[in-house]
């Protein structure tokens, strides 16, 4: 792994991705990179403290010894840090690190990570919130490798409790981790209490560690309702729960949260924030958050607005409910009777448990109809994706699987469309020339397949990629018109018209970001499936050595992949599983050849496919 590699990864690693290219390159110069072979012992439970650790390449996972046996409590992955309690402590290690496969770790000193710990306040202090997730136990065995707290508040009736009970058996379903719900209140109003046939309700001014467990209730899923009163601490409780669960979800009842909402807001590592899409909700939500933000401004980085769509609404636009909240809405609520509601569920407990699978769709003109194929294959055999990016072509199939369209009418849509592309002729030039086919007749294509929906109509997460030719950098579009997105994202330079949004001139998505693997990494994905549709080096020699005469587009899109090719060998790199369709014998604009790519596409994604089920497995 070359040292621009590692720089790459680093850089796309929390929390690591808030700094510029000068603080990357100086950690990269004080660290070092060691491999591991399968099996091999990185440190051992009882260690002495010596490095910071940091996976590149591999797997390794955390064990610690109970009654003379081994126990693995945690698998670590790609991008994971490890080793910080014991250094920031100065303790002995709690668990033992060993590699499961060949690993690569990038590793610091303990003094050289300090000393830039002291140069980078921000990257300290997220440094510093690690640490609170990651417990060490004190009296008995360590358990659990990192506990995650997820408050949850909103207004009466916001259905809040119900909420956080059913986030709680999805958690523990997708993850398969051990996961609490934990009801406070002070005027024995409790809600998870009343789903036991007999409820039992821990007064907090007289918890101990030695019958603490007595009181949760486990039916489904494990509960505890807890009593409180005007100065009550959470912290014995919460630091208690934290040794012997991965997840805790709490909430405070309404008329209690007042008086408790610092010791609330200081005890959770994500703040759900339930609101009604109402004038009054949103704002008093809205002012909820500033007072947050007020008293810590990293709190911003915590909440999550959920919006609930099944309820009282003032019928909105979505820019008026973000301009009343002062922040973005993070996921709707809608009705419990609604299929959509556990996807909406589903989608939260996934973000949450940090096992968001991300598929990256590149960019390739004709090419990108194997993308079908390849999504083909994910749904017939129930690959789930949570997140997919697109490029180009690659953002116009992922709109249409955030859209919920369904492969059978992706694929004719595919061949309709391979129809119209097919059609470039000198019909629509514009001049003077900033693009040999003017925007409209882009955008009129996909406004024929996509109509006038927006972001807010997607049933998934989508992420569409374009290039910013007055910043220079990529644009992440993520709210309007599909069409027009999709116009952007696919605006070769040189061959169609940029597309304007807003103030800026957009371009195609492939100059900066031809398989968007960041995109996804930045939106919280954790494992990433990319496919790939940019031919290789000799299978585009071979295809112009056949050409007598190459035409204009031939050296655009020649050009065009030259240039992208370092940022896919990247981006490849970092992925778990990498799909690349044969493309022999096809050229960039055959677009008539949408049937043969699709099955090109399913040919190789089926090749692929014992090695996504193994990634998918927990």
């Amino acid at each position: 792994m070359d040292i621009k590699e590692i720089k790459f990864i680093v850089a796309n690693t929390a929390p690591f991705n808030k700094l510029g290219d000068p603080g990357i390159a100086e950690f990269v110069d004080i660290s070092e990179i060691k491999e591991y072979k399968n099996r091999e012992i990185i440190y051992k439970e009882s260690d002495p403290p010596d490095y910071f650790y940091l996976i590149l390449q591999g797997r390794v996972v955390a064990l610690t010894r109970q009654a003379d046996k081994e126990s693995e409590i945690e698998l670590l992955k790609r991008g994971t840090c490890f080793g910080i309690i014991s250094l920031f402590n100065e303790e002995l290690h709690s668990v033992t690190a060993r590699s499961i496969e060949t690993t690569l770790i990038l590793r610091v000193h303990k003094e050289k990570f300090k000393d830039f710990l002291h140069k980078h306040p921000s990257v300290s202090f997220d440094f510093s919130r690690i640490l609170s997730q990651r417990v060490r136990s004190r009296f008995h065995p360590k358990k659990i490798f990192q506990c995650k707290r997820i408050g949850i508040m909103g207004p009466a009736g916001s259905g809040k409790s119900t909420y956080m009970f059913n986030l709680g058996l999805k958690l523990k379903e997708e993850t398969g981790k051990k996961v609490i719900c934990v009801e406070f209140s002070s005027n024995d109003n409790f809600t998870l209490a009343s789903r036991a046939a007999s409820p039992k309700i821990l007064d907090i001014s007289k918890f101990n560690e030695g019958d603490a467990l007595k009181y949760i209730i486990s039916e489904n899923i494990d509960c505890i309702s807890v009593r409180i009163e005007t100065g009550s601490n959470f912290s014995t409780l919460l630091n208690f729960l934290s040794e012997n669960y991965h997840f805790i979800l709490f909430e405070v009842s309404t008329h209690s949260l007042e008086a408790h909402l610092d010791d609330f807001a200081s005890h959770a590592d994500y703040i759900h924030v339930l609101v009604y899409p109402t004038r009054q909700d949103l704002a008093r939500a809205g002012s909820l958050i500033k007072l947050l933000e007020t008293k810590n401004p990293l709190s911003r980085e915590k909440i999550r607005v959920i919006s609930n769509e099944f309820g009282p609404t003032d019928n909105l636009s979505f820019d008026q409910k973000r301009e009343l909240l002062a922040h973005c809405i993070y996921a709707t609520v809608p009705s419990f009777r609604d299929q959509s509601y556990f996807k909406m569920l589903r989608r939260v407990s996934r973000d949450t448990g940090e096992i968001v699978l991300g598929l990256a769709l590149g960019s390739g003109a004709s090419f990108g109809f194997a993308h079908v194929g390849v999504l083909k294959v994910l749904e017939n055999n129930n690959v789930a994706i949570d997140v997919i990016a697109g490029t180009s072509m690659g953002a116009v199939f992922a709109a249409m699987w955030a859209l919920d369209f369904g492969i059978e009418k992706m694929e004719r849509i595919s061949l309709e469309l391979g129809k119209k592309l097919n059609l470039f002729s000198p019909r629509g030039f514009s001049f003077p020339l900033r693009g040999f086919i003017q925007a409209r007749r882009l955008e009129g294509i996909f406004r024929g397949i996509f109509a006038d929906l927006t972001f807010y109509d997607i049933k998934r997460t989508l992420k569409i990629v374009s290039f910013d030719f007055l910043k220079r950098e990529a644009y992440i579009i993520n709210e309007g018109l599909i069409y027009k997105a999709l116009a952007a994202s696919c605006a070769i330079p040189g061959v169609f018209e940029p597309i304007k949004v807003k103030n800026s001139i957009l371009l195609d998505g492939g100059i900066l970001n031809p398989l968007p693997v960041k995109i996804l990494i930045d939106a919280g994905a954790h494992k990433i499936i990319a496919v790939n549709i940019s031919p290789g080096g000799e299978q585009v020699k071979k295809a112009y050595e056949k050409k007598s005469r190459p035409h204009i587009f031939d050296f655009i899109f020649g050009s065009v992949e030259t240039m992208q090719k370092q940022f896919i060998d990247q981006a490849v790199k970092i992925c778990d599983v990498v799909i690349e369709p044969d493309l022999s014998g096809l050229e960039w604009l055959e677009f008539d050849k949408a049937g043969d790519l699709i099955k090109r596409g399913e040919t190789a994604a089926m090749d692929k496919l014992e090695q996504i089920k193994r990634l998918t497995q927990r």
